[in-house]
């Protein structure tokens, strides 16, 4: 599985492409709803790939 598919993977279903892409890079400041979605991720957000 290449690191694309592991991080969308990570994502609930429920999230767009665009919203992976926004919230994950730290584009977009995650909601309240987005944290509840998903709390362990959210507490890892924005993801730095080094």
């Amino acid at each position: 599985m290449d690191l694309f598919s592991r991080i969308w993977a990570e994502f609930p279903a429920s999230f767009s492409d665009k919203d992976v892409l926004l919230v994950a890079t730290g584009r977009r400041a995650q909601t309240d709803a987005d944290q509840a979605e998903m709390p362990e991720l959210a507490a890892k957000l924005p993801l730095i790939l080094e």
